[in-house]
């Protein structure tokens, strides 16, 4: 199970990073209409391998460099109440309130609704990638480690064998 999140992990962190060099590089705003679907690839992406997944459960926070847990301890908040879920108490903005809000905005000729749409500044990003590329590098050491483990139990005949999660008396790859 260790080798299949440490995959996955290896897997969403880089992509994560790319999603987010993506927007630095290209020079991405708040007003392109990529950005928020971008940012919610990095928030989505990144949290994935600390959330539980059916069958294998999900990796540990201990992975995270201390230097980087504060900033971890957000993007997983973030994804959480803003990007992956919507949760209608969330933090607070200064000068706005609630993260999460559904308002009347109101003019001389209508009345329409509005929905706040928080979006991390691209000054976050290089922070987000030097951390998704050190989780990277962890997961893909493990995942190197893990495998020349079971290397030897890998079928000899040509085929495609996935790992075995279900069941632990079974072989560890099955076709």
């Amino acid at each position: 199970k260790l080798l299949w999140k440490m995959f996955y992990a290896e897997q969403c962190f880089k992509h994560a990073q790319a999603a987010a060099e993506y927007v630095l590089q290209n020079k991405i705003e708040e007003d392109n209409p990529g950005f928020y679907p971008l940012i919610v690839a990095v928030y989505v992406l990144y949290g994935k391998p600390f959330k539980n997944s059916y069958g294998v459960g999900s990796i540990d926070e201990e992975i995270i460099p201390p230097k980087h847990l504060e900033l971890h301890r957000l993007l997983l908040k973030h994804r959480d109440q803003i990007y992956a879920h919507t949760d209608a108490t969330s933090f607070e903005l200064p000068e706005v309130g609630q993260a999460n809000q559904v308002g009347v905005a109101v003019s001389q000729s209508e009345k329409r609704l509005f929905g706040m749409q928080f979006c991390a500044s691209p000054p976050l990003l290089p922070d987000v990638i030097n951390l998704c590329q050190s989780l990277h590098e962890k997961a893909e050491y493990h995942v190197c480690k893990l495998f020349e483990r079971y290397r030897k139990q890998v079928p000899d005949k040509a085929g495609k064998y996935v790992i075995n999660i279900k069941d632990q008396a079974g072989s560890f790859f099955t076709a």
